[in-house]
């Protein structure tokens, strides 16, 4: 095994479905390319470990905490006070650690500590979910942090309220960069998925839930399907809420949309739908960056999103590489401008990949985490 060894720290993971897992899972195999001499271990506090689990490609062991139930804060530090020598650096991807009594071991022991903030968990956000006689206490205890990184401007912003420019970084999501859609991609997509040639293809993709609003989506079909009778709403995700699933369902029955929606259910590999699509649209009430619409622009797709500022005004140009919408009216004046001009879904396409490309490759990410946990990329060869 080898000497240098960074370690993971989830609530969640596999099988359970997060954006962070998902996206260390992605990062993993990178991480092993740019530097096999580190290993890298995930800890996980609430998800049990599933029958016959195998770590995913690239990280060396997961450790499930829990004994038939959530770990709690005493387990959490009796673990890393068992097993903290050996690793040089822990990053926390949520905050666990409510006590900071964990990171302030790590921190004795000279080891880097990393805490992400990637949806509402800024260091502000999280300060307001302390009493407010322990808030001072906990804004003290943060500093044994040695570095906080936020996925997007917003809580890059709000981590510099409190948090020292020297322990403040802004790493995006990064995703592998597909190659260039060919002109007969979406043909063959369509084949494999059984979509007619002749659709209007919108495909949104994300868990089946009311924070990423999916039922907005189908709410505004009867308006443009009266224009467009050949739209087709693709929904790419696990159902994340039963209840929300069935609202959708009343919702598609009622205005009689059957033709009109497909559910895909979870999908490991969602590219087939991506590559079969003119757009994508996007109607999340909060993320925290929002990495399937980067994924649908570096497959040259134009974009239509809910505006959430400070996250992904940071990569859509409106009217550019897509549109941001405030409302239903400017959701329908988006997807109907879309809908009309196979021209404008094109350009649009081109200028979102090129942005992405340029901006969001998993590679250079993955070498931005690596220097902050010590370990800068190339630097094992030399």
């Amino acid at each position: 095994m080898s000497s240098a060894r960074v370690l993971h720290v989830f609530k969640y993971f596999r099988p359970d479905f997060t954006g962070e897992g998902i996206f260390l899972e992605r990062l993993a195999p990178v991480f092993q390319r740019l530097r096999p001499d580190v290993a890298h271990e995930v800890a996980v506090t609430a998800t049990a470990c599933p029958p016959g689990f195998k770590p995913p490609a690239g990280l060396a062991a997961v450790h499930f905490l829990g004994n038939g139930g959530p770990a709690g804060q005493t387990r959490l530090v009796g673990w890393l006070a068992c097993h903290a020598a050996g690793y040089s650096a822990v990053h926390y991807h949520t905050h666990v650690d409510r006590s900071f009594a964990a990171s302030a071991l790590l921190r004795l022991l000279r080891r880097r500590v990393v805490l992400s903030a990637t949806l509402d968990d800024s260091i502000p956000a999280l300060m307001g979910t302390y009493r407010p006689l322990f808030r001072p206490l906990v804004r003290l205890l943060s500093r044994v942090v040695s570095m906080f990184v936020a996925i997007s401007p917003r809580l890059f912003a709000e981590n510099n309220q409190v948090v020292p420019a020297s322990k403040s970084a802004m790493v995006p999501i990064g995703i592998a960069i597909p190659p260039a859609p060919s002109p007969d991609t979406r043909a063959a997509a369509r084949r494999r998925l059984r979509i007619a040639d002749n659709a209007i293809v919108l495909v949104s993709v994300g868990g089946i839930c009311a924070r990423k609003d999916q039922l907005f989506l189908i709410q505004q079909l009867p308006a443009l399907v009266c224009h467009h009778p050949g739209l087709l709403l693709v929904l790419v995700g696990p159902v994340l809420e039963l209840d929300y699933r069935e609202r959708m369902e009343a919702e598609i029955v009622q205005a009689n949309l059957g033709p009109h929606v497909m559910f895909t259910g979870y999908q490991e590999k969602p590219w087939d739908y991506y590559d079969a699509a003119d757009a994508m649209v996007f109607a999340s009430r909060e993320e925290g960056f929002g990495t399937v619409v980067i994924e649908a622009m570096a497959r040259g797709l134009p974009v239509l999103a809910r505006r959430l500022p400070g996250v992904n005004d940071a990569f859509i140009e409106q009217g550019f590489s897509g549109y941001l919408f405030d409302d239903a009216q400017a959701f329908r004046a988006g997807a109907e401008a879309l809908a009309a001009d196979a021209g404008l879904r094109q350009k649009m396409g081109q200028r979102g990949r090129a942005f992405v490309v340029g901006h969001y490759d998993i590679a250079e990410v993955a070498a931005r985490y690596l220097d902050i946990y010590g370990y800068p990329a190339g630097a094992a060869a030399a």
